[in-house]
């Protein structure tokens, strides 16, 4: 397993969520788990000067890779940045050597949605990030890993009030404005395997069975008793399904 893996975490989050993966494999190849742009220590951190969208988030991926002198990865992101993934490769397709698609979707938001962005963006600049790190945290992981698990809630809740307030308003704004990719699927030639949880609330089995139909010869794979962060709450299966498909391809 030669050509590095690149993490990209979904959205409050930061790339510890990679934690159990970057253990797994990290004595069997390069392994980068970055902080995206406006979490944590993330690009735009330091001087947020919005408005951003998610081809700003592309823009990183491809310096950070060309910093490092790096040509081709096998590309793994979940939900936003899953939603990255799906557009770097539809702009950088000779980068990628394979695709892994978690807990996430290809299409934009409707306009209920978009609505829900601003509301979200206007509690964020009113209230902070309190609110959101109390009900994000526990929307995104199943019902079995709250109860089984409290600590992994306790653990989102703190990495989303490492973030400032104004970075993760402009980062909603992103999401809220990005492209739809449905009709660019069929155009990914490089293998790509789809991974969500069970009981994923935000973006449903049915919608990751969707995208993974999209793409040619795609393979889907769910994991029983998983929330929206499939790879944290259900590590070993993640990694296992993971490290089967980066042997064979």
């Amino acid at each position: 397993m030669q050509t590095p893996i690149i993490f990209l975490h979904g959205f409050p989050f930061n790339g510890s969520c990679w934690d159990p993966q970057v253990a797994h494999f990290k004595n069997k190849t390069t392994v980068f788990n970055p902080d995206l742009r406006g979490h944590r220590h993330g690009p735009g951190t330091q001087n947020p000067d919005g408005p951003w969208m998610i081809a700003h988030f592309v823009d990183d991926l491809i310096t950070f890779l060309d910093e490092k002198k790096i040509q081709k990865i096998n590309l793994c992101g979940l939900s936003m940045g899953g939603y990255i993934a799906l557009h770097f490769v539809n702009k950088f397709p000779e980068r990628v050597q394979s695709l892994i698609l978690c807990d996430t979707q290809a299409g934009s938001d409707n306009n209920e949605t978009k609505n829900q962005r601003y509301e979200t963006i206007k509690n964020i600049h009113k209230n902070g990030l309190t609110e959101l790190a109390k009900s994000f945290s526990k929307k995104a992981l199943s019902e079995r890993t709250l109860k089984n698990n409290p600590q992994i809630q306790s653990q989102l809740e703190s990495m989303i009030l490492e973030n400032k307030a104004e970075c993760i308003a402009l980062v909603v704004g992103a999401l809220a404005a990005r492209n739809d990719f449905k009709s660019a699927l069929s155009s990914i030639t490089c293998p790509t395997m789809v991974i969500v949880g069970s009981d994923d609330a935000i973006t449903s089995p049915e919608i990751n069975k969707e995208l993974a139909l999209g793409i040619p010869g795609a393979r889907f794979e769910q994991i029983s008793f998983a929330g929206h962060l499939s790879n944290l709450e259900k590590p070993e299966a993640f990694n296992s399904l993971l490290e089967e498909f980066l042997m064979k391809h």
